[in-house]
């Protein structure tokens, strides 16, 4: 009985397989744009995300540590701190300090957020302040685009710039000032305010 029935089956002839890899192929290039629009979106809101909250634990990290910024390897020794990936490319000469800073002038934000890599005093119950972390779940990755998330600690000495947490966003170009007043960024640049009235 299985053989007959297997004897009457037919298969499909090449037009009908050419009709429906056409049709496969058109639906296909339809859907592809939205794919695509629909992944970009999702870069920007988990860089939109991860700026916040890497400023929120920076505000953190400032206030619990504040005191102990000049220490080896404290914050306050740097004018940038970093996540991991590449260094974005700079749209402007007011924005080249995001990306082409002397190496000795640039820390790592795991060693501050993480790892208390410069040493800060812990926290103790019969004091205020000290590092009490870690202050993320996970270190700080590259962004979406694979360059770095980056802050401009520096503009903490001064009480009229702000400081605060940039990605270069989808074109890889910082095009926002290194030391500014006012939030804004430029371009596509994403950015979430640490502090604008200095430590």
């Amino acid at each position: 009985m299985r053989i007959g029935f297997w004897r009457n089956c037919r298969g499909f002839s090449v037009t009908e397989v050419t009709t429906i890899l056409t049709a496969m192929s058109i639906l296909s290039a339809a859907a592809a744009p939205s794919v695509s629009d629909y992944v970009e979106e999702a870069k920007q809101i988990r860089a939109r995300s991860d700026v916040r909250t890497i400023g929120v634990s920076l505000v953190r990290l400032f206030n619990d540590v504040g005191g102990e910024r000049t220490i080896e390897g404290g914050w306050g020794h740097y004018d940038l701190l970093v996540g991991a990936g590449a260094a974005p490319g700079a749209g402007s000469a007011a924005a080249v300090s995001w990306s082409d800073v002397d190496e000795t002038r640039v820390g790592l934000l795991n060693d501050h957020l993480i790892s208390n890599g410069p040493g800060y005093t812990a926290r103790r119950a019969s004091h205020r302040s000290g590092w009490r972390g870690a202050y993320l779940q996970d270190p700080v990755s590259a962004d979406p685009w694979g360059h770095r998330y980056a802050v401009n600690v520096s503009a903490l000495k001064s009480r009229y710039l702000d400081t605060v947490v940039l990605s270069a966003g989808p074109d890889g170009i910082v095009n926002s000032p290194f030391e500014r007043d006012g939030l804004p960024t430029a371009g596509d640049d994403m950015g979430s305010l640490v502090s604008s009235d200095g430590p």
